[in-house]
């Protein structure tokens, strides 16, 4: 199996050039913006399609991103439409100016934010401010402000796991360490289910290309992946990207020592969480990569053993 080559959050999709955009998808964004002088297409995330910086003749900047409405991911543009729409204005993310089909393109415009991708790697001043922001998020989520959200327990249930389809047919390149604990790893992987129930709007993807830092604020972007739940989930998904920027899993949860509700959470279902995303991104790593985003599975494999890498770090097993 051949790896694509690391690249950081802010160059890990292949996007269009503006010019090679649909004419009538470009025209219809000038037609509601007004009209575009220069386009800065991103490079971030994990999604083809569009996502550019727009400046407008007038002076205004907005961001824009969309996705032909016959994509598989048409349906999670959606729901990061109606999301970002319901979140509160104090929630550390983009407002959402306008919404909608432009033909057959699915569109999002938003605020543009004077932002760069979070560093998360050990020493970086972005690590605690990154830390603050999505802990502090239950403290503006909750109650949830969405009623459409699906309850965290049976969302994630549906994709945050692995270990028991590997199980079944345990690939052979499968690293010893997984191999002999495959079944120990299987049965750990549910345990977390029941206490992810709660009451806070959960973004439910929480890693290092949704995280932008500005010169007086941390923004959280992409709520394509809401969940009702606890108000743990979001910060301790940070841990697995911590550990994948370079911080050991000592380290990466040393971050979190001053977090309430990192230290309120029950060590068992934070290992078994743990377990479980370790399991998902095994799986997904040995899929076919989606068409347009060759480095998705690259990534998934290296995040991983990073979450392989705090699973032997919180059970101890040799």
């Amino acid at each position: 199996m051949t790896t694509p080559p690391t690249v950081g959050p802010a160059n890990t999709a292949i996007r269009p050039s503006w010019e090679q955009l649909p004419a009538s998808l470009r025209e219809g964004l000038a037609d509601l913006l007004g009209e575009v002088a220069f386009a800065e297409v991103q490079g971030g995330g994990f999604t083809p399609g569009l996502a550019a910086r727009l400046q407008l003749a007038d002076g205004q900047r907005v961001f824009a991103k969309g996705i032909p409405t016959e994509h598989p991911l048409a349906g999670k543009y959606r729901d990061d439409a109606v999301t970002t729409r319901l979140l509160p204005a104090t929630a550390p993310a983009p407002r959402l100016r306008w919404d909608g089909d432009i033909g057959d393109w699915v569109v999002l415009v938003l605020d543009d934010l004077d932002a760069r991708h979070a560093d998360l790697s050990a020493g970086s001043p972005d690590v605690p401010r990154v830390i603050a922001t999505v802990a502090g998020l239950a403290d503006v989520l909750t109650p949830c402000p969405s009623a459409s959200a699906a309850p965290a327990e049976i969302d994630l249930a549906e994709f945050v796991h692995g270990w028991h389809e590997l199980a079944e047919a345990p690939p052979a390149d499968l690293p010893e360490w997984q191999r002999r604990h495959l079944d120990a790893l299987a049965d750990l992987e549910t345990g977390w289910l029941a206490a992810a129930a709660g009451e806070t709007l959960v973004h439910g993807d929480v890693n290092a290309s949704n995280l932008l830092v500005g010169a007086a604020d941390v923004y959280l972007i992409d709520w394509a992946q809401p969940a009702r739940g606890a108000a743990w989930l979001d910060v301790t998904d940070l841990v697995p990207h911590l550990i994948l920027a370079g911080h050991t899993p000592a380290a990466a949860e040393e971050t979190l020592i001053d977090v309430p509700i990192w230290r309120s959470a029950d060590p068992a279902v934070i290992t078994s969480y743990a377990t479980a995303f370790a399991g998902y991104w095994e799986r997904s790593s040995r899929q076919p990569a989606p068409p347009d985003v060759p480095y998705l599975r690259g990534h998934q494999a290296r995040a991983a053993r990073a979450a392989i890498a705090w699973v032997a770090y919180r059970t101890g097993w040799a």
